[in-house]
Formats: structure tokens, sequence, C-alpha cells
């Protein structure tokens, strides 16, 4: 059987020119980059090599880019270092932090352990019914003493696409003597949207690797000259004294390939638009399957890849399983809570949770998806659904 991923917010197939440019480092260049001999060097060149081509991909200073272990680990490094420099250098009240709703795990539950363990408060901001965040609302959550304001681009489990430069353009106009640092989980956005951290008046902004056909367990996070925060771990100098550790040399070079292979803004619009024909089709026939609802927005608010479906009176288990049986590769929403047959923090805050059973099963389509895959999914789904509530 022929099997049909749509599984591309949870993780991309890595290129094959990924995977070779990968290999032929680690068979030419094995050295420790931290060493001073010439196989370290040339190591660690190869190294600022690839963080000139992110910091390029997103207008920024090569020194302004810190490689980590993936997303998750840069977005607790912003959060959390954001927050430990304040308590440790300009600590006058107890720090607020905005955020959204709308975000992934790595965010969301961060910032709801630090408030609940009393280290700040916290504001996390509604959307609407549809998915949609209002920049005034953003606005109006910042206090005086709101240290930072952390939002998703693009939401992993809904495709909702946040307003996020006219965000980062008000923030900067903050008169306050404590002026919040604008966090951007950029994970998501980096296949089809403009990450110029110059245009979206950002402070820090995060990336991953294996959403764009690049290796797991390598991240980045842009920091911008100037905003201080607090290491998480103790070690080496390595990453400007703020990631400490040997650095994973063949991923960052995986990385780097990665971001070059996604091409100029224009031809990632391109995607979008190709991407976009194949999920509207796909979206009016799924809705014509009684007992789906889309979650998320339509039209420009909404990204091209991801469509999120609540089926009303069928178990999330058994609709899973059986999409997988009939070789179909779909999540529940983000992979980091696959598995759970509670409904997400997302999904709840769309008032999608009512009386009775429903599930939520999100799919999301790449550059290999056809419309031949799409239509075969959407008569299976409402084969399987016909038979979940006989």
């Amino acid at each position: 059987m022929k099997r049909i991923y749509l599984d591309y917010a949870a993780t991309t197939p890595v290129d094959k020119r990924v995977v070779k440019a990968m290999r032929d480092f680690e068979l030419e260049h094995f050295g420790n980059p931290s060493s001073t001999h010439r196989e370290g060097q040339t190591a660690r060149a190869k190294i600022d090599f690839a963080r000139e081509t992110i910091a390029k991909f997103l207008n920024a200073r090569p020194q302004e880019i810190i490689f980590t272990s993936g997303a998750t680990e840069a977005n607790n490094l912003a959060i959390k270092g954001i927050v430990q420099h304040y308590y440790l250098n300009n600590y006058k009240q107890k720090p607020h932090v905005v955020t959204t709703k709308l975000e992934h795990q790595s965010v969301y539950n961060i910032i709801k352990d630090l408030e609940k363990k009393g280290i700040v408060e916290a504001t996390f901001v509604q959307p609407d019914k549809d998915g949609i965040i209002k920049v005034q609302e953003v606005l109006e959550a910042v206090r005086e003493n709101t240290i930072l304001v952390s939002t998703i681009f693009v939401s992993n489990e809904i495709g909702s696409v946040l307003p996020i430069r006219e965000i980062g353009n008000h923030l900067s106009t903050l008169t306050y003597n404590l002026k919040p640092a604008f966090h951007v989980d950029g994970v998501q956005a980096a296949k089809f949207y403009n990450l110029n951290v110059e245009k979206l008046n950002c402070d820090l902004l995060t990336l991953s690797a294996h959403k764009i056909s690049g290796p797991k367990g390598i991240g980045a996070l842009f920091v911008k000259t100037g905003v201080k925060l607090d290491k998480l771990m103790e070690g080496g100098s390595q990453e400007y004294g703020l990631r400490p550790g040997t650095q994973n040399t063949s991923g960052i070079i995986g990385f780097a390939h990665a971001v070059e292979l996604l091409g100029p803004l224009e031809q990632r619009q391109k995607n979008s638009e190709k991407i976009s024909k194949l999920r509207d089709k796909f979206i009016k026939n799924l809705l014509k399957i009684s007992g789906i609802e889309l979650n998320g927005p339509l039209g420009d608010n909404r990204t091209a890849d991801i469509v999120s479906l609540t089926i009303r009176d069928v178990d999330q288990d058994a609709i899973m399983t059986a999409l997988d049986l009939a070789g179909i590769a779909a999540s529940t929403g983000s992979a980091c809570v696959s598995g759970s047959s509670t409904p997400s923090h997302v999904i709840e805050a769309l008032g999608k949770v009512k009386n009775g059973s429903a599930a939520t099963v999100r799919f999301t389509l790449g550059l290999q998806t056809t419309s031949k895959d799409l239509d075969y999914t959407t008569a299976q789904l409402k084969q399987i659904i016909e038979n979940l509530i006989k």
C-alpha cells in the first residue's frame, strides 16, 4: 500500500541534498570546532559559514544566531533567559509576560509553569472562534512591568497566521521605562513567510531545521544585539556563552543547506500559492462530510499547508488508527501532544470542547502532496466516519 504523508507540520522528509551535505562533512571534517588545531578550526569555519547563511535568511548578523538542539530549547532559552536576567539584574517587582493561547507547548507550558511557581504574572491572549489574534488585544495586555511578549507566527495546530509585523511595530513605539522584549516562534513560518527580523521588529526568533527538510536535533535562536538574557546551562563558552557544549556540527551544516534550498522569498511564496490551491479544494470537499468543522480561519489569515478539523461523535483514537491503517499519516495536532485523547489548549481556546465525543484531526500538506492524495484521503475519511458512527 502506498503511504500518503500529511503530517508536514510535525516533521518534513529530509532533503537528499541535505543528507549528502551532512554525510560529506562528517566524512571529511570530524574535528571538534572548539579545538585550536587545524581540524578543529576547519570545522569551526564551516559552522561560521553556516551561521552566516542563517543570519542572511533572517537579515540578521551572524553573531546574533545561537545554535540549539531544536526549537524547544530555543524557546526555553528565549523565555527563561529573559526572565532570569531580569531577576538577577533589574528586579523591582514581579515581571509580567504576554503570550497567546495559540502557542506551541514549548512556549505555553513554560509560561504556565513560571506563572504557577509565582515567578511571573502572565496574560494569555484569547483568539476569537476562528483562531484569530487581534493586534489591539496583545497591546492592551502589555503593562509597565511587562518584560516579554512571546507570540507564534503560524499556529502549528490550526494554521492561524498572527499579525507579527504589526505587533512588533507597535511594541517598538512603547514609551515604558521597561520596554518588553518581543519573541517570535517562527518555526512553522519559515517555509512561506518573510522572516526579516528588522521588518518584524522582533528581538528574538526561533527556528527549527526539521520543519524545512533539514535534520532533527538542531535549531537556532536569533538574539538581537543588545538584548540581555542569561544562559540556562553551565559549561563551556560555545555559542557566545549562551549555549555551552560541543556543537552539532553536521546538524548545523544540514540546517544551513536546508535554509539555502528554501530559496528566495519569491520562491517560497510560489510554493505557498501552489499548496494553497490544493488546500482550498481539500477543505471544500472535507466540509461536505457530515459532522466535520474546520478549526482556524480562512483566507490570508491561514497558512497554506495546515488543515485542522473537529469531527463530532467519533472517538479520536479510533479515527487516527483507521487513517493509519488506510495508509494516511496525519495527527491530532501538535506532535508534542499526539497520543493524548484530551483536547489541546489551542482547541479549548476555540471553544470546540463541548458535551459529547469529538476528535481533532490535523492534515498538513507539502510540495510532494498531490490532488489525488487528497481525494483519496477525503474518501477514506468519509468512510471511516460513517463506520465509526454506525
